[in-house]
């Protein structure tokens, strides 16, 4: 490991910070900086989502978050006019956290930053800005980082350099890749974070009013602050009254009782949705906001960009520490850009429901009646839904399983004897190999296990299913008379679903892109 150069990562949001965190605990050696003086202690965002919850388990930090964020059960939405009030009520996600956590952006930030100090030994460089990317002669890369504060500046030739450096993004415009989209036209978000008298609507909800010129959003805040947002053509931020009076009349005109009190931050913004055509130039990659930007509606805004970083750390690291072929690294974009537009596909039906200015109340209210609405819209916001199932390679010769998860696919956890679930096999750095046996496999969960452990031991931790929760198991999983395999990645997803009738041509398929304990 002593011989990895180091990984530069540029912007010190939670992408960054999730990039640089995973690359430790894989002990790959990383360098993070960000041009601002010091952490940001305001934001946008305030919802973490089940699928982030889940990945934050498997770093060992989930408890940190649940012990101090709200949880709300979803959305509740209020026509005016209308007594019907649809819901996307998060309590059915097929997850151990089927809710939205309200935590603010900077407290997330904040306990990310507290978990790479700490448990990864890692500070982020403040003040420090990348101010040249250049490849060099022989195609390396060669970057000068400057000191904000002295002027002076230092040169390195990373690895990788992977921006995390938000919609502005200086390594996506040193590589010259396009960043094409567009604005709401003429809407403006307007947010405060304040306290209130006399809330009276139900906490456990995050509210959203409609009104067919303008769009209120409030729910409470952990710290006893109320989040209020608004979204309107304009006229709320430039009438000629204070900023609580402006925001005042709006909550007024939903007819909503409660008082502004003393907002403590306030801001405003246009909405953009944007998309990088490349995510990857050679050994330069595009992180969240840097690759893609889009409606806020549903909040999965800082949630995808986690998940971008998540997807890429660990295909970095078994390439640096030689465990996976330089081809792993192509399918970051494969799979994460389409993920992308999926999220603005996702943000775009929220907002023709809770954003659409001009449009009418009813005709709103029947985009939330259509069929399937519901568990579509709810899954997919909350990340469990999204899947890389049409962008995984074709391994020919395997048995036709029709039934349980599909290679791409999220991998779903089970409840399983004794208190224990599926998911915590998977929390460790390395990929996972379930193995459910069948009544015909006789001994070859063992034959398996010992073949994995002798060939791909260093990078594989196989997980046979033991005989009073196989039936769980298969029937979220599926069951084959022969026994069944499924190989989960570090991130998560399921790499390869199998008959142990494969046995070869899992070798074969690990042998093709992974590199064998003996090599």
């Amino acid at each position: 490991m002593q011989n990895i150069k180091p990984v530069l990562v540029v912007g010190g949001g939670p992408t960054g910070i999730m990039m640089a965190a995973e690359l430790a605990r894989r002990n790959v050696p990383c360098r993070i900086i960000d041009r601002k003086e010091s952490p940001t202690t305001s934001s946008r965002a305030f919802t973490i989502h089940a699928r982030t919850l889940e990945i934050f388990e498997s770093m060992g930090i989930v408890d940190r978050f649940l012990n101090t964020g709200l949880i709300s059960y979803g959305f509740l939405f209020n026509f005016e006019g209308l007594e019907k009030k649809p819901v996307l009520d998060f309590r059915i996600l097929r997850s151990r956290y089927p809710y939205i956590l309200v935590y603010s952006q900077a407290e997330t930030e904040r306990m990310l930053r507290e978990h790479l100090t700490n448990d990864r030994q890692i500070e982020i460089e403040w003040n420090t800005e990348l101010s040249s990317l250049v490849k060099n002669d022989v195609g390396t890369l060669h970057v000068e980082i400057r000191d904000r504060e002295t002027g002076e500046t230092s040169v390195m030739d990373p690895s990788y350099v992977i921006g995390c450096d938000g919609v502005h993004s200086f390594v996506r415009k040193s590589m010259g890749l396009p960043f094409d989209g567009e604005a709401y036209e003429g809407m403006i978000m307007q947010m405060m974070d304040t306290s209130t008298e006399n809330y009276d609507r139900d906490p456990e909800w995050i509210q959203y009013f409609m009104k067919n010129e303008n769009f209120l959003l409030t729910t409470p805040l952990p710290n006893g602050n109320h989040r209020i947002l608004i979204s309107d053509m304009g006229e709320t931020a430039k009438t000629d009254t204070s900023r609580v009076e402006a925001y005042q009349q709006v909550v007024d005109g939903h007819g909503l009782d409660f008082k502004i009190v003393e907002p403590e931050w306030i801001t405003q913004w246009v909405i953009w949705k944007r998309l990088a055509n490349i995510y990857r130039e050679g050994d330069v990659f595009l992180c969240g906001d840097s690759a893609h930007v889009h409606s806020p509606s549903g909040g999965q805004g800082m949630n995808s960009c986690i998940q971008d970083a998540w997807n890429l750390a660990w295909k970095l690291a078994m390439v640096l520490r030689g465990e996976a072929k330089e081809d792993l690294l192509d399918t970051y974009e494969v799979e994460r850009k389409p993920i992308a537009k999926q999220v603005i596909d996702g943000t775009d039906a929220m907002h023709d429901i809770i954003m659409a200015h001009g449009k009418g109340m009813t005709e709103r209210m029947a985009l939330t009646e259509t069929p399937g609405w519901q568990i579509n819209v709810t899954e997919l916001v909350a990340g469990i839904s999204y899947t890389y199932r049409d962008h995984m390679e074709e391994i020919k010769g395997l048995s036709a399983l029709s039934d349980g998860p599909a290679a791409g696919d999220r991998a779903p956890d089970v409840e399983l004897s004794g208190g224990k679930r599926l998911h915590e096999a998977f929390q460790h750095p390395d990929m996972t190999l379930v193995l459910i046996p069948g009544e015909g496999s006789g001994d070859q969960t063992a034959d398996i296990t010992s073949d994995i452990k002798n060939n791909f031991g260093h990078i594989i931790r196989t997980t046979p299913v033991a005989e009073q929760d196989v039936q769980a198991v298969s029937d979220l999983y599926g069951a084959s008379h022969e026994g069944r395999m499924y190989l989960i990645r570090p991130d998560g997803y399921i790499a390869l679903r199998a008959s142990y009738a494969d046995r070869a041509i899992l070798k074969n398929y690990l042998l093709d892109h992974f590199i064998p304990a003996s090599q």
